[in-house]
């Protein structure tokens, strides 16, 4: 399969692309450990190391945990930019994030470095590239836990080795649909020996039709081959859901047309819309954009919406506003950029 035939299949399945890289230093217990409490000095000695590696690399804003509110900081995991684990440390956590978003470094989260990069699409490569610049200037600024034999030493054993999570956020609704995704993602499990997690991460659930696929083995695996099981997985899904998407057309077309076509009405004109609503009624906005049912040319714009309408980045965006009149303004906001888009 040449790159437009891969460009083509996974263009509208694949909504992102993500490398993390876990990172300790030599002489610091973990952030979990009960004895890091009293190292909070040395904790906050080794955040400038790790902020002087960003200098110059990339614009950023430097975020203690301690300093957001709890609306900011949901904001921020509903965005992708930090984990709930470091949404609960506001002792020592923290976050270097590019202003641009693509790039975050969690400080003190499982770890004491979490670097992340993601990228729209699938472009794994690209987001490994970007991550590796800021690993390499950070392992000349700190002295970065390694052992010869184990590779990098981390908090959980299975990130033992290169630390790596290469991942793809997948949308998968024909596959929900036709009531074959769980033997898919057993299969992608047991063939690539890969994870299926929701769309913020371990034990959250799949919302919106969202799944996020990533590597389990770090030991004994190359960065580079991490990538290339990750790629030929994803690419191998997204045939997987297009074939089920034909199929889905083929035997229920008029069913699925009248459900694309409803969700689509609702999102045009509904007063209210709570996010839950959102997630169900943009996943069938998306998949009719997929089959040519909708005048819409690209799902972009709405998995962009599902962002700026989530809770907690609503509530920023209207000031703190009550919960239901966030519906309201959520209903507005949908009907606008659905309107613009259209």
């Amino acid at each position: 399969m040449d790159n437009k035939e891969t460009y083509e299949l996974t263009r509208f399945n694949v909504i992102s692309s993500r490398i993390r890289l876990a990172r300790n230093i030599e002489g610091l217990p973990f952030p979990n450990c009960k004895s890091a409490s009293v190292n909070r000095g040395k904790f906050l000695a080794f955040m400038k190391g790790a902020e002087n590696a960003a200098k110059g690399l990339f614009d950023y804003n430097f975020f203690f945990m301690k300093n957001l509110n709890a609306t900011e900081k949901l904001a921020m995991v509903e965005r992708h930019l930090i984990s709930p684990a470091l949404q609960n440390n506001s002792a020592t956590g923290a976050v270097i994030l590019e202003k641009t978003e693509g790039m975050s470094v969690m400080l003190n989260e499982e770890d004491h470095v979490r670097e992340q990069c993601v990228q729209e699409g699938f472009n794994l490569p690209l987001a490994y590239k970007r991550v590796s610049r800021y690993d390499d200037r950070l392992m000349d600024e700190l002295p970065v836990a390694y052992d010869d034999r184990l590779g990098f030493l981390t908090a959980c054993p299975t990130n033992l080795g290169t630390g790596m999570r290469a991942s793809t956020m997948l949308f998968l609704p024909a596959l929900k649909l036709a009531g074959a995704i769980e033997t898919a993602l057993s299969k992608f499990v047991n063939d690539y020996g890969l994870t299926v997690r929701g769309v913020y991460g371990e034990g959250s659930s799949a919302l919106g039709d969202m799944y996020q696929l990533s590597n389990t083995r770090t030991l004994g695996e190359t960065e580079e081959n991490i990538i290339e099981i990750m790629e030929r997985a994803t690419v191998e899904m997204c045939l997987h859901e297009s074939r089920a998407r034909e199929k889905l057309a083929h035997k229920s077309g008029a069913e699925l047309y009248d459900k694309v076509c409803r969700s689509y009405g609702v999102l045009l004109n509904a007063y209210m819309l709570t996010s839950a609503e959102l997630m169900t009624l943009i996943s069938d906005v998306k998949l009719g954009v997929i089959l040519n049912i909708l005048p819409l040319k690209d799902t972009k714009p709405l998995d962009k919406l599902l962002v700026l309408c989530s809770a907690a980045n609503l509530t920023l965006a209207t000031k703190g506003c009550a919960p239901a009149q966030r519906d309201i303004v959520r209903a507005q906001l949908v009907k606008g950029i659905l309107k613009e888009t259209k």
